[in-house]
């Protein structure tokens, strides 16, 4: 499976990913109106998860001198850039450029993949 990697991430911007998929999952959660919603909400929700556990866990390590290196899977890659996209009515100008810099990042990174 083809493989992405994030590099030079700093702890803030882990923090900002982190909330933006613990809310981007919440949301989800709550605004179901089928069932194939309710399918996709499930698998979304499970990778978000997934990916939260992982930053966690990032950040209560010590932190690189030049950053965190993540690798991620395409499917984890999409669900990120998903919750990048996601409008969040409660983010401040730092969390919006974090999210910006890595939807773009992402963007790229995933249209460029060979399949």
């Amino acid at each position: 499976m083809t493989t992405i990697q994030l590099k030079y991430i700093t702890n803030e911007e882990i923090q900002v990913l982190q909330t933006e998929l613990h809310e981007y999952q919440n949301t989800l959660a709550t605004h179901l109106k089928s069932q194939s919603d309710f399918l996709n909400a499930i698998i979304y929700i499970d990778l978000a998860l997934r990916l939260w556990f992982n930053f966690r866990s990032k950040v209560e390590n010590q932190q690189p001198k030049k950053g965190y290196s993540i690798t991620l899977k395409a499917s984890e890659a999409a669900v990120l850039l998903k919750a990048c996209l996601w409008e969040n009515q409660n983010n401040g100008t730092f969390e919006r450029n974090v999210k910006t810099k890595l939807s773009l990042f992402l963007d790229q990174q995933l249209k460029s993949l060979s399949v």
